[in-house]
């Protein structure tokens, strides 16, 4: 059983519910092409000796709030997430481990991304769920939930969602903060800074409304010819990459950024972990 540390203000609570929500169905929309809703069972999750063998992952939160979340999803159900990513049939007797690990990893983070955009406009600040690791917390859950996931052609899925004290605390503040009401007098007038200027560039607002072809790669892989001749529906390339390794933002060619793929509002979006000062890009964007 997970005991639960504190009182927490109800209106939170169906925040998070209903963030984690259409999070978790957006992304399971996009993997399968299925249509999934989802319900909430309990507000008072337990976690009982029948599920000691299910799959725990961890996100710290930052910026706008503090604090971890955990998730828990019994083993078959994290095959079965690892499986829509990869477009493998649902065998829930596999082991969860290499690449299906890191798959169910993976799908995670992309609930975790949705999430922290929804997350952004609750609390009218940026929100960073950072993905920690795949074991169980060994924190005291201020509050918790359990979801049931179901689609039309696939299985229903059950998630439980935890949050230490700390974010719980945090999201209250913040939402408090939401709350007051804002000044009635005329807001002072912002001026725009200017676009900073690159030193040995002078000249380089000239160029700044040019548009350049901006590139995401996963990854790379060397191909014969009569490889590529032999491709049709259904084939699977491997890449030179990992799944939890940063993808690369490539302009003109060149890597000028490295990060993750999210999804927001409905598209694919790049959020940027590792990238060079306006003064190191632009060498490489040189043509």
């Amino acid at each position: 059983m997970i005991p639960m540390a504190c009182e927490v203000d109800e209106n939170v609570i169906k925040m998070f519910q209903e963030v984690w929500s259409s999070s978790i169905c957006q992304v399971l929309n996009q993997l399968s092409g299925e249509e999934f809703d989802s319900r909430v069972t309990d507000s008072i999750p337990i976690v009982g000796k029948d599920e000691l063998a299910g799959v725990w992952i961890r996100f710290s939160a930052a910026a706008g709030l503090t604090g971890e979340i955990g998730f828990f999803v019994s083993k078959a159900d994290a095959l079965l997430l690892s499986g829509l990513l990869m477009g493998e049939a649902p065998d829930e007797i596999a082991e969860l481990s290499g690449d299906r690990c890191n798959a169910f990893a993976e799908v995670c983070r992309r609930f975790a991304g949705v999430a922290s955009t929804a997350l952004k406009s609750k609390i009218k600040g940026e929100v960073e769920l950072l993905f920690r690791d795949l074991e169980p917390p060994s924190w005291e859950a201020a509050f918790g939930f359990r979801l049931e996931v179901r689609g039309e052609k696939t299985r229903l899925l059950k998630i439980c969602m935890i949050s230490d004290e700390g974010l719980a605390k945090s999201a209250t503040t913040a939402c408090a903060t939401c709350a007051v009401p804002p000044p009635t007098s005329e807001p002072e007038k912002v001026i725009p800074s200017p676009v900073p200027v690159v030193e040995g560039n002078d000249n380089i607002g000239l160029l700044l409304d040019i548009e350049l072809e901006a590139t995401l790669r996963f990854g790379e892989r060397e191909m014969l010819l009569r490889e590529i001749l032999n491709l049709n529906s259904g084939s699977v390339i491997e890449l030179n990459r990992r799944v939890n390794e940063p993808v690369e933002l490539l302009v003109c060619g060149k890597v000028v950024a490295k990060g993750e793929v999210v999804v927001l509002d409905g598209n694919y979006a790049f959020r940027v972990t590792q990238i060079a000062s306006p003064a190191g890009r632009m060498p490489s964007l040189r043509i």
